[in-house]
């Protein structure tokens, strides 16, 4: 009984076998990358958020005082036609 075959059988299952492993671990490398640009993306849109939300709260703050002026004005407007303020 001849080992040749058989030999020859596992020499090529260890070929594919090691070919599907690099095939693997460069898919697991391509994948790291990927993740690390995407962890990197989103730490860059956590941050124009949080500028984005500071912005918006000194917008509310402007406008907020700007309506308290408006009303004072409108307010001091009225006193001096004599109306009544409601």
């Amino acid at each position: 009984m001849s080992l040749a075959p058989d030999v020859v059988r596992w020499v090529q299952e260890g070929e594919r076998l090691f070919g599907r492993a690099l095939q693997a671990l460069q898919q697991v490398e391509q994948l790291a990358a990927e993740n690390q640009q995407l962890r990197e993306e989103l730490q860059a849109m956590r941050a124009e958020v949080d500028r984005l939300r500071a912005e918006r709260v000194e917008a509310a703050e402007s406008l907020r005082a700007i309506a308290e002026h408006v009303t004072r004005l409108a307010t001091a407007a009225l006193q001096r036609l004599g109306r009544p303020i409601a």
